[in-house]
């Protein structure tokens, strides 16, 4: 079984305290914890498996019999809108021989496993199972899908693999007062389109990029940097421990619209790798998943104004796509050095980065629990 001790025999990590002290004086984890394939294993079991995860808009699920599937870390799910109104999550895994029970979002009275046509009912109970009656004791009762915990906020649908969870509503309960306005505002948005991002990085090094501005005015001077005030004392950062909060006045708009009269930008992050955004022009939301040590991905859904100026809506999208592809160049190449194993750790700029030093000490407490 692995655990960190392996990891800390194997990789010459300092013991726990020594390492907590360096994540308060603004060194990053160990850098052998960005490529240690025994480290993303604990990750799945420590973090991806009990966090919760973006799934879908609302929309996907708003009448009796919709279901919707998503990934959280390793683990596939399926979301139902049961006959009674209520959103009930389970492992999208049919208890026969754990084929997907859907591999799209639909709607139908029963969820029905295509390969051996075991069906279940939309609170997961199994119904009925071919040839069934000629299995002695075979209980169909005595089966149900294994569940795990779901929630909405706002318009947004979050799931957690853990059916224990705490509830997503007290832990995002600090920063609520920020992202009531900016649901709000993205609410009246329309889908446009879903980009997606394939990243030679581990997860961190992609999702520590997100969580400063401090790379903005050189790494986006021509997209991000260009449209909003990324200095210092103009670009708002907060913190909390599950939860990250970006805001930022736009300084360029390519028409001859006043910044100030704008709202500017907004950003919110919940641990360990979901995120959502809104501007005058345009929303987003996504996640970033490991899909190995040393490689991610990471899909956003794009939402416009509807209205807004179509010119500046499509240049906006553009500017967004811009940025985080200069994002994926830059964290792949951040790797190499990651990989090199001849640097210990990173060092921080506390002032700037300080969202990023509480991310690393939430992943440094999951990983030592």
């Amino acid at each position: 079984m692995v655990s960190l001790d392996t990891v800390r025999a194997r990789d010459g990590l300092a013991d726990d305290a020594s390492i907590a002290r360096d994540l308060d004086r603004g060194l990053s984890l160990p850098t052998a914890l960005y490529v240690d394939p025994d480290v993303l294993q604990l990750e799945h079991e420590k973090i991806f498996d009990r966090c919760w995860q973006y799934a879908c808009h609302a929309d996907a699920l708003r009448q009796p019999g919709d279901y919707a599937v998503t990934q959280a870390g390793r683990t596939p799910i399926i979301v139902t809108r049961g006959n009674d109104g209520g959103l009930r999550g389970f492992v999208n895994a049919c208890r026969h021989r754990l084929h997907p029970l859907a591999t799209e979002n639909g709607n139908g009275r029963t969820l029905q496993c295509p390969y051996h046509a075991w069906t279940y009912d939309l609170e997961g109970q199994l119904k009925a199972a071919p040839r069934s009656r000629r299995e002695p004791g075979f209980d169909c009762s005595s089966i149900t899908l294994a569940p795990v915990s779901v929630e909405a906020w706002d318009q947004w649908i979050f799931v957690n693999p853990d059916p224990r969870a705490r509830p997503l509503s007290k832990l995002t309960a600090p920063i609520r007062e920020l992202t009531d306005g900016l649901n709000a505002d993205l609410e009246n948005y329309r889908f446009s389109a879903r980009y997606e991002y394939t990243m030679s990085c581990n997860w961190k090094v992609w999702a520590e990029n997100a969580l400063e501005c401090y790379h903005c005015p050189t790494l986006h001077r021509s997209s991000f940097g260009k449209t909003y005030d990324v200095r210092p004392d103009q670009y708002d950062v907060r913190s909390w421990a599950d939860t990250i909060w970006h805001s930022a006045p736009t300084k360029w708009v390519p028409t001859g619209i006043e910044p100030h009269t704008l709202r500017g930008f907004r950003f919110a992050f919940l641990y360990p790798g979901s995120f959502y955004a809104v501007d005058d022009y345009i929303g987003f939301i996504g996640s970033v998943y490991p899909t190995g040590p040393e490689t991610c991905s990471a899909y956003v859904d794009m939402y416009t104004n509807p209205d807004g100026d179509p010119a500046i809506v499509e240049e906006w999208l553009a500017m967004w796509d811009q940025t985080l592809v200069e994002d994926k160049a830059a964290t792949d190449l951040q790797q190499l050095g990651y990989r090199s194993g001849r640097i210990p750790h990173a060092r921080l700029m506390l002032d700037s980065e300080a969202p990023l030093q509480a991310f690393l000490r939430r992943t440094w407490t999951a990983l030592t629990s």
